[in-house]
């Protein structure tokens, strides 16, 4: 079960969890980041495969990701974009 809904459920008062699964969970009061000494980064990387039949799309999309608009969506999901 996720800490989120754990929090959420009462069973625990306390929990640590990625911003990105906490910041759309019901019942929870988020209080804030760990210290940058103790907190572990998770980055994302993407690429197109040689043989896609839709490359196009694919870099459309890449594109919006890295857009301003994209960074919006992220920030909005508990990402940071850089």
């Amino acid at each position: 079960m996720p800490v989120g809904s754990l929090v959420a459920k009462g069973k625990v008062e306390l929990g640590f969890q990625q911003l990105s699964e906490l910041v759309h969970e019901p019942g929870i009061d988020i209080i804030g980041m760990l210290p940058a000494a103790i907190q572990a980064a998770t980055v994302f990387s993407a690429a197109i495969c040689a043989t896609s039949e839709r490359q196009e799309a694919a870099k459309a999309f890449l594109n919006h990701l890295a857009s301003a608009d994209g960074d919006q969506v992220k920030i909005a999901h508990g990402m940071a974009p850089v």
